[in-house]
């Protein structure tokens, strides 16, 4: 294959391991949609792991954040990038401006969730995600419009969402897993067709082989990245 190309920029790090996964998974793809044949035929990836501070669950830090996020923006595009993206639902709260600052091809992976759930035909979806991204509505607009309707977990859900993500960040996915499915279950109950982890963080610990489909964001945004490299 031997693959010149731009690098892939990837503003990570909210939190870490969602960012480790995206990277395992872009490898993974890459040998098995792509068939790499040698090393230099994996795609070149920059990646800018942020230590930005707890702006999801503190408004008051959301200019710092925002602020920090810039700056490692302007870094990656000095380095003539093909494309880049951001490991986080809720940063894109910030998408707009980045895409101004960038000028470059800065993928959505709230855009990206809604094409595949078109493509893939369905009308009633279930959206686990963090309290913060519900609150901004972020996909009730993004999908405002399309006729697909979200259905969104009972509020003491959503409030234990919050609880479940800030352990993950942490490293500590102790029964995480038996109550994702708990929540999802709740969804299930309310006739959706498939399930969309709508954050980053919880495929790390959601369920595998769920009786649902289930739409894993970071999945979806490492393959249109990938589509955008190769």
């Amino acid at each position: 294959m031997n693959i010149k190309n731009k690098p892939i920029g990837i503003l990570g790090g909210m939190g870490p391991d969602a960012s480790a996964r995206l990277y395992q998974i872009m490898i993974d793809m890459a040998r098995v949609e792509y068939v790499v044949k040698t090393n230099e035929d994996y795609p070149e990836i920059v990646l800018q792991s942020i230590p930005v501070p707890e702006f999801i669950s503190d408004t008051n830090e959301v200019k710092k954040a925002y602020l920090m996020i810039k700056d490692r923006a302007n870094k990656l595009i000095n380095q003539d990038l093909c494309c880049m993206g951001i490991t986080c639902n809720t940063a894109h709260i910030f998408i707009d401006k980045l895409r101004k600052i960038t000028k470059i091809n800065f993928v959505s992976i709230l855009e990206e969730v809604l094409a595949e759930v078109k493509k893939r035909g369905y009308n009633r979806i279930g959206l686990l995600a963090s309290p913060a991204t519900y609150d901004l509505e972020l996909y009730q607009k993004e999908f405002s419009g399309s006729g697909i309707e979200l259905v969104l977990p009972k509020k003491k859900d959503i409030q234990l969402l919050g609880k479940i993500v800030e352990r993950i960040v942490i490293g500590r996915v102790n029964s995480a897993e038996r109550k994702l499915k708990r929540i999802a279950d709740n969804l299930k109950e309310k006739k959706v067709e498939a399930i969309v982890l709508g954050c980053t963080e919880l495929p790390i610990a959601f369920p595998k082989n769920y009786q649902l489909p289930v739409l894993d964001s970071i999945e979806i945004l490492a393959r249109s990245l990938l589509k955008r490299y190769y």
